[in-house]
């Protein structure tokens, strides 16, 4: 296989060599864009557009010819480097770290070349620089000002052309320093979904959000955190996330890491799309999916609307701010996951250290598991109808009952004003109270559970129910003991 990599390699590093030659001899056009011929300048010619220090400067204003104007404005103290954003009516706050960068490519450029000195206004012209894609202005603290533009970009694309207003000698900024220019007030917003300041302060992952509410236009989901002080005092195994709605109980901890959490800390808007948007509808968040996240004192909802048109990303909006973002990922795995895959199976679960007994009525056949508890050695004696199975053989009785896990979901009411439940069963705690669980048929092959007289919004098949509980039963009036599984 490695040979035939080579090989096909090989072929194509002298087909593309083969294809080079030939277009070297090819007549060149000239670009459409392509620049006029550029006045003859010696190429060492360097000069500094502008070199100031942060402390020499209060204030720097960007002008695009398109766009809004901004300025960044030094609010150094203590000698701690700040810059903070003012323009008329900001949507968002700065990015420090964009700000910052932006403010230090501003007000120093040294060392750039010269292209043309002393050009005249049709070489100005030329340049983009009559009428400049950016105008920046630099209020220094001694009270002085200066001006500079920015214009056209060379055919390379490498970089643009600029000059002071006070002089008509024209330099070439690189990339870089073009680039930095170039951002728009938008480009300055921080639009961080989740500040880093929420992650660091967790755990882990799985401590990041107290509350999770997902609000589709079809589904209500709504996760809730257990401290840990909450979790140790509950039986052991009980799940980090509780569902609150569609239903109640422990969610699958793994999925919601997974489905949720590892999604959620990946939004992050690379854009604004709109300030102000006059029509939602055509991002679709007119009607839009919201995620409500909070973490201790901070909480903030995502409003999630249509892909884009090419499919590279998603619009969303931060409630509060009148801006359509545009975030480019894949798509929300969150946004289309059924209910029932963030619960736990378990529809309920007790230490069988505070329990007394379970009572089972299997389709009008009544059974009693009794236990007695010696908390000094730790351990237990079961009895099944009054004859003694042993400790592990109750145990594992117990686990049986446990495990009438959820199948899929089910919207159907409770019948039992109707019809008697087929199955129930009924644990006796040893501090008085009782936790029962009723098993209602659905048809031949499918049981309603409901816990208390209230639906689960759950169905437990006939299959697992004999996996899981019924065998067990049989195993035992046969005398053997229960496997560990």
């Amino acid at each position: 296989m490695r040979r035939k990599t080579l090989i096909i390699s090989i072929i194509a590093v002298v087909l593309l060599s083969a294809g080079i030659a030939m277009l070297m001899f090819l007549p060149q056009g000239e670009p459409e864009d392509a620049q006029p011929e550029l006045p003859a300048v010696e190429q060492t010619t360097r000069i500094d557009l502008i070199g100031l220090t942060r402390d020499e400067v209060l204030r720097v204003t960007f002008v695009p010819q398109e766009g809004a104007t901004y300025s960044l404005i030094n609010d150094t103290q203590d000698d701690v480097f700040s810059v903070f954003l003012d323009a008329a009516d900001p949507i968002f706050s700065g990015n420090s770290s964009l700000m910052q960068s932006v403010w230090s490519n501003a007000i120093s450029l040294r060392n750039v070349p010269v292209i043309a000195e002393n050009a005249d206004d049709e070489e100005l012209q030329n340049f983009g620089l009559v009428e400049p894609v950016l105008t920046w202005h630099v209020e220094k603290a001694d009270g002085s000002a200066e001006s500079f533009m920015l214009g056209a970009a060379q055919v390379a694309g490498t970089g643009r052309f600029a000059r002071s207003e006070n002089s008509r000698d024209v330099v070439i900024l690189n990339a870089h320093q073009s680039a930095m220019l170039m951002n728009t007030l938008e480009d300055m917003y921080d639009i961080t979904i989740v500040p880093d300041e929420i992650l660091f302060r967790a755990e882990s992952l799985m401590h990041v959000f107290d509350r999770i509410v997902l609000e589709r236009p079809d589904t209500l989901i709504k996760l809730n955190r257990l401290t840990i002080e909450e979790q140790l005092a509950l039986p052991l195994g009980t799940a980090m996330f509780q569902m609150i709605e569609p239903t109640s109980g422990d969610a699958n901890d793994h999925t919601v890491q997974t489905i949720f959490l590892e999604d959620i800390i990946e939004i992050e808007p690379s854009s604004v799309v709109e300030v102000r948007p006059a029509d939602l509808s055509q991002y679709g968040l007119d009607n839009p999916s919201r995620l409500t996240l909070v973490s201790y004192d901070w909480e903030t909802t995502l409003l999630i609307g249509n892909r884009n048109e090419e499919g590279t990303g998603t619009y969303v909006m931060i409630e509060g701010y009148d801006a359509v973002l545009l975030d480019e990922v894949g798509e929300y795995l969150f946004l289309g996951v059924d209910p029932v895959m963030l619960r736990g199976r378990l529809v309920w679960l007790h230490n069988i250290n505070y329990v007394d007994s379970v009572a089972f009525d299997l389709e009008g056949e009544t059974r009693m598991l009794r236990l007695e508890h010696d908390f000094e050695n730790e351990s237990l004696t079961g009895f099944l109808d009054d004859v003694e199975i042993g400790d592990a053989n109750a145990r594992r009785l117990y686990i049986g009952a446990l495990r009438v896990i959820q199948d899929g979901s089910s919207d159907e009411p409770v019948p039992h004003h109707t019809v008697p439940p087929n199955y129930t069963i009924t644990i006796n705690m040893l501090d008085g109270t009782t936790d029962m669980l009723q098993l209602f048929a659905l048809n031949p092959s499918q049981f309603l559970i409901v816990q208390n007289g209230e639906s689960t919004g759950f169905f437990i098949t006939r299959m697992t129910l004999q996996d899981v509980l019924l065998s067990r039963f049989d195993m035992l009036d046969r005398g053997e003991d229960l496997p560990m599984s």
